[in-house]
């Protein structure tokens, strides 16, 4: 009876000491994953807010291209241009040098034409003054000595024949006047007409010399903008080095911080790890693929520096745990949009296994401290973070190193 009352007591002694060290156990559990909500939200932010500041340097990096692209666009075009206007004022050039060359031998021709006139005219001047002189004799011989020649004819004959004489000489005078007259109205023609031509010819110069100045101030504004551009692509350049410069330091802190949360991250495995060192969790290895279809994998592990496997696959599609274990993280990132992260637990030569789902449409369907068994719907397929579609990003962590999921996981 004694032993009986004795062994009842130890048992509800043990049961007692069992639920406390139980209600401890509980506690540190629940207390932890706060701090750790914490420290792993902090780590998230300072990730975020360097990753925001790194978008922000490329999407400035971005514009500043845009900026160079658009000025060596416009400065090719504006050259472009200068080069055809120069062109074109060069044949113009030779069209009013042509016409320099035209005028100037036009003027020689007006110049030649014009001694032709005053050669002419001074032919006309020395006949008329002869013409006169004959008349000023045959006056002289009508007034006395022409009588004494009439009296002196011993015939009709001679009468007749010196008649027929001052005739002739009076009418071969005017007729060679007529001439000269006429043939000096024909040079101050041609004159005229070559005077004619030499002004269309300057009118045609004086065109072409507008046309020469204008292209020629278009030219020079070209020239103008040209040089506004170079030196908006020597500032964009200088920027553009700046810039590059800044994305640099900025990715490095970057990586750091990105280190910084992934090493917490495997703290978090090492720590579900020592959790469960009493009552270890055991990996089968026997993984299923988290989607139950997906149209195809859209990114590979390790394609530039890609850390895990994207499968493609409609909004809204059950995500589901590749594994039993315990939910270790279920929180929202920047990068990864809504995502869990899953402690498997360690396989038979004691490596550890834990698997991280990404870019969610919503908050998780789980929760931190959670156990899931295999095939438990953890969340939705979304475009959550930095995702350009619907798309699973599947991460798969042996000992808390990232490696490829495909190697594992059935697809």
């Amino acid at each position: 009876m004694t032993h009986r009352i004795l062994a009842a007591r130890l048992r509800r002694c043990l049961a007692f000491a069992l639920a406390l060290l139980m209600a401890a156990v509980l506690a540190m559990q629940a207390t932890r994953p706060a701090l750790a909500d914490d420290k792993q939200k902090e780590l998230e932010n300072k990730k975020n807010q360097i990753q925001q500041e790194l978008d922000a340097l490329k999407q400035e990096q971005t514009q500043n291209q845009e900026t160079i692209d658009s000025a060596e666009a416009q400065r090719e075009t504006a050259t472009k241009k200068k080069d055809l206007l120069q062109q074109q004022m060069a044949v113009i050039q030779q069209k009013i040098d042509d016409l320099e060359a035209q005028i100037a031998e036009k003027e020689q021709e007006i110049t030649d034409k014009q001694a032709e006139v005053d050669a002419k005219q001074a032919e006309f001047d020395g006949q008329l003054d002869a013409f006169k002189e004959r008349l000023t004799a045959m006056q002289r011989l009508n007034t006395s000595g022409a009588i004494d020649l009439l009296s002196n004819a011993s015939n009709m004959f001679q009468l007749l024949t010196f008649n027929r004489v001052l005739d002739s000489i009076a009418a071969q005078d005017q007729e060679i006047c007529t001439e000269l007259d006429t043939q000096k109205k024909q040079l101050e023609t041609e004159k005229a007409q070559l005077e004619t031509e030499k002004a269309e010819l300057e009118t045609q110069e004086a065109a072409q010399v507008a046309n020469h100045n204008d292209l020629n101030n278009t030219a020079t504004q070209l020239a103008g903008t040209i040089q506004q551009l170079d030196s908006t692509i020597s500032d964009a350049e200088a920027m553009d080095q700046a810039l590059a410069s800044a994305i640099s330091d900025k990715q490095e802190e970057f990586n750091r911080a990105a280190d910084e949360l992934d090493s917490y991250l495997r703290s978090l495995i090492s720590d579900a790890q020592n959790n469960y060192a009493s009552a270890p969790i055991s990996c089968s290895l026997n993984f299923i693929c988290p989607l139950d279809t997906y149209k195809y994998i859209s990114c590979q592990y390790g394609a530039g520096g890609h850390k895990g496997v994207d499968f493609a696959a409609p909004g809204n599609t059950p995500i589901r745990a590749i594994a039993s274990g315990q939910v270790i993280t279920a929180t929202s990132h920047y990068s990864y949009g809504n995502y869990v992260m899953v402690y498997h637990g360690t396989d038979d030569q004691g490596n550890t296994y834990a698997t991280l789902y990404a870019h969610m449409i919503q908050w998780p369907s789980v929760s931190v401290g959670q156990a899931v068994s295999q095939g438990d719907i953890l969340g939705y397929v979304g475009s959550t973070g930095n995702s350009t579609g619907n798309h699973l990003h599947l991460e798969l962590r042996v000992n808390g190193a990232r490696t490829n999921p495909l190697n594992y996981v059935p697809h």
